[in-house]
């Protein structure tokens, strides 16, 4: 959440704050945001398997497409031969989009592709059939003779013609969930519903490289969309200064920053900017929703810690301060192995300010004792940023990830403001489990600025050095 000072100093006095995201001086269409998860996964659904007298007329009456000699891509899709298909014709081979849930897939199955779309699978590829066996050993093949009369094949069916590109392109819509609308003069197709930023002037939509015949291909991509050029032109040359330092930090890609989102100006994408950067499966704070708000622990917790870290080194090592560190800012890749871990990567990096400069906007649950102080004083526009700032959002951030919630946790802005600037105040990071953990969260946590680590003497903390569950490189 971020907070304006003429918002909060009015709320100070008798009014609660509800909005989430406010700039310290309105600077044009201003926007700060956080981005939100892609579209929510569906789960495949298992289905008992027909018998094979029945299996084809069942597929039919549902109308679900089946698809044989199947097998699931690396990359989660779906590939195989499609028969019973509203578009392809019966005999194509065809790729779908990322399945729901790839490690469902087993034959006789309806599995659902993160778009909704629902395959039959027949007979997975390479699958043969085994002999029969007998007392537990495998009957020995018995050679068959064949009949003396042979009924006359029947007469080959016509070819049926591939669909047409329009027909392709009404199944892909479908297939994909697009919109029909495009950034980059048609070079990135916009898919779902976007998600709408915190203040509400920016979109964030999941979307998809076109090939040459305007058919979604390769991953989703993640796009925003403002109509504030200065704020994503900041963020993207903010992207470029921390990414290629001397320390790369683990942030999202960015593919590309369209100053113009659609030249043709037509549609709801005229005089629009957009920021086209790689996707993730849900932002951190969501996939802690999911968890039920249970805390992280073992390999992914220091994986998020890890990564927040290197984020941390990649702007300090920049110049840079980056003032607003959540969970919010962080997605999530889960990782398809069986060991647990995650790959977490930051993105916004809209609100990074130089070293010594002053911030433009904050939240109240990423902001330091001191700014808090200096906002309510009416000194929060002047405010000098130092390294010290992002070190104790990293320690709030670290406090949610272990425990499950954050440490302000139901209170509102107003009240995490007030509660930061008292003398008295001292984080209680007893809640933390992991005594290294504890201890590290707890130097970020101290009300000093001057006491708190630097982020080298964070990342060689004997948390990371020395937690029993392997070795871990910088």
């Amino acid at each position: 959440m971020k907070v304006g000072p003429a918002a909060l100093l009015v709320a100070l006095g008798s009014v609660t704050l509800s909005s989430t995201t406010h700039a310290f001086v309105p600077t044009g269409n201003g926007v700060s945001t956080s981005l939100s998860p892609s579209p929510s996964f569906r789960t495949a659904v298992s289905q008992s398997t027909p018998s094979k007298r029945n299996e084809k007329t069942m597929v039919m009456m549902a109308k679900i497409p089946v698809m044989d000699n199947w097998r699931v891509l690396r990359s989660g899709k779906l590939t195989g031969v499609v028969s019973n298909h509203p578009t392809y014709g019966d005999g194509e081979v065809i790729t779908t989009s990322k399945l729901a849930d790839p490690k469902s897939s087993e034959d006789g199955v309806v599995v659902v592709t993160i778009s909704g779309s629902q395959y039959q699978l027949g007979k997975q590829f390479g699958a043969a059939k085994a002999a029969p066996k007998k007392n537990g050993t495998a009957a020995p093949s018995k050679k068959v003779m064949a009949p003396k009369k042979v009924a006359p094949a029947p007469a080959p069916k016509a070819a049926k013609e591939p669909p047409s590109i329009e027909q392709r392109l009404r199944a892909a819509k479908q297939e994909f969930g697009l919109t029909g609308a495009s950034v980059g003069d048609g070079k990135y197709l916009l898919a779902g519903r976007p998600a709408r930023s915190t203040s509400g002037k920016s979109q964030i939509w999941t979307a998809y490289r076109a090939d040459e015949d305007g058919l979604p291909t390769g991953e989703c991509l993640t796009v925003k969309v403002s109509a504030n050029f200065d704020a994503i032109k900041r963020e993207n040359s903010n992207y470029d200064m921390v990414t290629n330092g001397l320390f790369g930090g683990r942030f999202v890609k960015k593919i590309e920053f369209l100053p113009v989102a659609d030249s043709s100006n037509k549609g709801r994408m005229a005089n629009l900017c957009a920021l086209v950067i790689e996707n993730g499966d849900l932002d951190l704070k969501a996939f802690m929703a999911s968890r039920g708000k249970v805390g992280l622990t073992g390999r992914p917790l220091r994986d998020a810690a890890a990564a927040a870290g290197q984020c941390v080194q990649a702007m300090h090592s920049s110049n840079m301060v980056w003032t607003d560190l959540k969970t919010e800012n962080f997605v999530v890749q889960q990782n398809k192995g069986n060991d647990g871990s995650l790959t977490v990567k930051g993105i916004d990096l809209e609100s990074a300010r130089r070293m010594k400069g002053n911030p433009v906007d904050y939240s109240p649950e990423a902001c330091p004792p001191e700014f808090a102080n200096a906002f309510i004083s009416g000194d929060g526009a002047t405010f000098v940023l130092e390294p010290s700032y992002d070190m104790w959002s990293l320690g709030m951030m670290l406090y949610e990830v272990s425990v499950g919630k954050p440490y302000f946790d139901g209170k509102s802005p107003i009240a995490i403001t007030k509660a930061l600037r008292y003398d008295d105040f001292e984080a209680d990071v007893s809640a933390v489990k992991d005594d290294k953990l504890r201890d590290l969260i707890g130097q970020c946590l101290r009300r000093n600025p001057k006491e708190r680590p630097s982020i080298t003497a964070f990342l060689l903390h004997p948390y990371f050095l020395t937690t029993g569950i392997g070795p871990f490189s910088f």
